[in-house]
């Protein structure tokens, strides 16, 4: 085996065969559910394991990546990865995304049937209005995930098998090239461009860490007055958009925190990250921009919409006279829902442009490294 291969420890490991075996049990008892005849109470109980395991799941996956990306963090870049290697790579992402959305997907079946959803016994709260067209899109959603989330696991388990057949790569020459190690001009610009990663990516987490927890408590506020007043249906739609926008603020502060992470190995390896023609894809820089592109246009949507509301109930109140229809009230709750959007638009602008600096500021750093020694090609 390879140096550098990461190294994984017993956490990632037990965590590894534990999801599995969940993800196995899982798509067995959905199959069962959709295809075998059962009796009321014994679907009630399949159904309820089947929700509880799901989100015990989506726990253990969450803390499977976490420990993933730590040990892609230690490990050494070692040049060009084979096809399988890459491809394994592709198809375990795709796994995590469907496995999101089989658990997005069923909650919001649950929800959206006016079902109550229950962790091992424990009711947790509900959300939303019963509404037979969306439960059965997310039934649908639902299973076609588990489907393809069925075939990407064998996929994948047919590249396994296929890269333990694979003959041992020869460890004659080094898996990390580094003919310009001893260049202090490469390493300035390496180390020049790492600590401004670090720099904007602590700047960009707290800061939009800060924003999600206002926003959250602010979430949470403008929830629980709509469940107690179920009058200003046009407040709900802000309130969707603007719940939107608070998970990809959560996602586009995990990639800040990333960026922390990966600036030690730019700094560690500039000719891997600024001398190869053409260079390492910096997916994370990417994925940011498009995130803060998304929350961007899901909170401005919310801004729109409580905007509209408001304007619309100041202009439906007539001077001198008394409002007698609640809808028409402008009250606390749209006022906090208006402040939220706003909060998430800002945090949004941050992360947008925190990732869209570093990413032209690594194109910036690879053409002073290639220029400095005589190198051309694709930024």
């Amino acid at each position: 085996m390879s140096s550098t291969e990461p190294k994984h420890g017993l956490a990632f490991t037990l965590s590894h065969w534990l999801l599995a075996l969940l993800t196995l049990a899982l798509l067995g008892l959905g199959w069962r559910a959709q295809f075998l005849p059962m009796s009321g109470d014994e679907r009630g109980f399949v159904d309820d394991l089947h929700v509880s395991l799901g989100l015990t799941a989506a726990a253990v996956l969450v803390v499977v990546v976490v420990l993933l990306i730590r040990s892609h963090d230690r490990m050494a870049p070692s040049g060009k990865p084979h096809w399988s290697d890459a491809a394994g790579a592709w198809l375990v992402i795709l796994a995590v995304a469907l496995f999101a959305a089989l658990t997005v997907s069923g909650c919001l079946r649950l929800g959206y049937a006016g079902e109550t959803v229950q962790f091992w016994g424990a009711p947790l709260p509900a959300f939303g209005e019963p509404d037979d067209r969306l439960a059965a899109l997310s039934g649908h959603i639902h299973n076609i995930s588990a489907i393809a989330l069925a075939a990407v696991l064998f996929a994948h388990g047919g590249l396994a098998v296929a890269k333990a057949l694979r003959p041992a790569p020869s460890t004659s020459v080094a898996g990390f090239p580094s003919p310009l190690s001893a260049d202090s001009y490469g390493d300035r610009i390496a180390r020049e461009f790492s600590r401004k990663m670090s720099l904007y990516g602590w700047i960009g987490f707290w800061l939009q860490f800060i924003f999600a927890f206002l926003c959250a408590l602010l979430l949470q506020i403008a929830t629980a007055g709509r469940m107690l007043s179920a009058v200003n249906a046009s407040a709900g739609d802000a309130l969707y958009w603007s719940g939107c926008s608070l998970f990809l603020l959560l996602l586009t502060c995990g990639l800040c925190f990333y960026y922390t992470r990966q600036a030690h190995p730019v700094a560690a390896h500039p000719h891997y990250y600024f001398g190869q023609v053409p260079g390492p894809t910096l997916w994370y820089f990417s994925a940011g921009i498009f995130l803060g592109v998304l929350g961007v246009l899901s909170s401005f949507g919310g801004v729109a919409l409580s905007i509209v509301l408001l304007i619309a109930k100041t202009v439906s109140q007539p001077p001198g006279i008394a409002i007698t229809d609640p809808s028409k009230i402008i009250r606390a709750l749209d006022v906090f829902i208006l402040l939220m959007s706003f909060l998430l638009l800002m945090a949004h602008f941050i992360g947008f442009g925190v990732s869209l600096w570093l990413r032209v500021s690594v194109a910036n750093a690879r053409l002073k490294y290639r220029r400095a020694h005589g190198r051309s090609g694709a930024i």
